[in-house]
């Protein structure tokens, strides 16, 4: 399990907006997390899946579509939130 980044804000879209954590970019885009990934919170439980990457590959932003287990008002909850990735 690594460590995603930390969660910003919630989009209009229902969608989480987390900032990953700074890296040095070797080159390789293996070291990304995949679209798709399961995300999940400190109690390893799953949040969501990433349904986007954007920004610098050194510093990247990501969507995280969330899970239909988690609750709308459980959202707010996870705001500056760390997240980890399977």
């Amino acid at each position: 399990m690594k460590r995603l980044g930390q969660i910003l804000h919630i989009s209009r879209q229902n969608e989480l907006v987390i900032r990953g954590d700074r890296k040095t970019f070797t080159g390789s885009m293996k070291e990304l997390p995949r679209i798709n990934s399961f995300a999940l919170d400190k109690s390893i439980r799953p949040i969501g899946k990433i349904s986007g990457i954007f920004g610098p590959v050194d510093h990247p932003y990501f969507t995280l579509k969330p899970d239909k287990r988690v609750v709308a008002s459980g959202l707010e909850k996870l705001v500056n939130e760390r997240v980890y990735v399977q």
